[in-house]
């Protein structure tokens, strides 16, 4: 990835669907040359409008961006000729897979040898072979999706945007996909892409930005992000034998002493009974797991297993939504989660974003951007 060469910038962009309602607002970010950068979060934060808006399908209400030097609210097919975009919605051709991956490369300019021999590569790499002969639209939900991120690596581009691109793939689809995609980003590929899956993006990501209600709340990278927001460490003790009822009552109240939820505190066996395991969590471990080993030292307890977690992408997605522990999800008195409630939200603008005035954005018809190459 390259440190100083940036191919994609905002400064505080924005997009209101109405008056005074926003999906996005005051967004910052930038994308560097050969990056991989995630955008999390929740259903409606804000995620696929900020996809939109940056491949041109959706003018900013404010601020501005910049994708390889063009600003988006004037860039036109030169600009979207350089960029590859792979959306939720679907956008399916009557000819057949293979057919279909060759003429979207023609469409692109793409040389005719050159265009075949790729579509042998996509249809190997997201192993389509089997329904190479096959209408797109007669596919399975997951071949279809397959077939839509193929048809977009058809052609050459500078800045890749995949909206959920793994959604509805099996786990070894998914792993050749990104794996594919990173080799694609070491040569120089920019890519920004949408999950749901954290792992995914802890994986695959260079920097992670993270939206809620179309604001960014964090942008860094993911060890970063779990340093920081990531929380308390789970740890897992077992002794050799199960620890009669005082031993229990004491080391609980040992680790309450210690700063320990005991709420978080888990065990294979009923409350109130002997047990040999102790599952938990603790922002102290170091100070710690000292503790505990000298305690089961002075008590003649055998410890066959000690092990701690380190803090994952997840605990610090909840954290920093703050989510992190089921009493903060819910509202006093056990209400519903705090967004369960609102009325309206942008969450129908990530499916079907429709532009100031009620107009419908252009979206992309047969993979083509309005405006593109015939």
């Amino acid at each position: 990835m390259s440190a100083t060469e940036v191919v994609l910038r905002t400064e505080d962009l924005g997009y209101a669907y109405q008056t005074g309602r926003f999906a996005l607002r005051h967004l910052n970010i930038d994308l560097h040359r050969g990056e991989i950068l995630g955008l999390l979060g929740r259903n409606g934060a804000g995620k696929t409008t900020t996809v939109r808006v940056l491949t041109t399908l959706l003018p900013p209400t404010e601020g501005t961006a910049w994708v390889l030097g063009q600003d988006v609210r004037t860039a036109g097919r030169a600009l979207r000729a350089r960029l590859g975009v792979v959306l939720q919605s679907e956008s399916l051709d009557f000819v057949t897979v293979e057919r279909n991956l060759v003429l979207y490369a023609f469409m692109w300019g793409v040389p005719r040898e050159t265009a075949k021999a790729r579509s042998e590569e996509m249809l190997e790499l997201f192993e389509l072979g089997a329904v190479r002969h096959r209408k797109p639209w007669a596919l399975s939900g997951g071949e279809r999706r397959r077939f839509q991120v193929a048809r977009e690596l058809m052609h050459d581009m500078d800045i890749l945007f995949l909206d959920e691109p793994t959604v509805g793939l099996d786990a070894f689809s998914r792993r050749r996909i990104l794996r594919y995609l990173r080799e694609r980003a070491q040569g120089g590929l920019s890519i920004m892409f949408t999950t749901h899956i954290l792992h995914e993006a802890d994986t695959l990501c260079d920097r992670i930005a993270v939206l809620r209600e179309g604001s960014l709340l964090a942008l860094d990278t993911p060890e970063v992000l779990k340093k920081r927001y990531g929380g308390a460490r789970e740890v897992r003790v077992r002794f050799e034998r199960s620890l009669a009822l005082p031993l229990v009552a004491e080391f609980e109240r040992g680790l309450s002493e210690r700063g320990v939820s005991l709420r978080t505190l888990e065990g294979g066996d009923r409350p109130g009974t002997p047990r040999e395991e102790f599952v938990f969590r603790s922002q102290r471990v170091e100070g710690l797991l000292p503790w505990i080993s000298g305690w089961a030292s002075s008590r003649s307890m055998e410890i066959s297993s000690l092990s701690v977690s380190e803090p994952t992408l997840e605990g610090a997605f909840l954290g920093m939504l703050g989510e992190g522990e089921e009493e903060e999800e819910r509202g006093p008195g056990g209400s519903a989660p705090r967004d369960a409630a609102r009325p309206t939200s942008p969450e129908a603008l990530e499916t079907a974003t429709s532009a100031p005035g009620g107009v419908a954005p252009p979206v992309p018809t047969n993979g083509r951007f309005p405006g593109s190459p015939p």
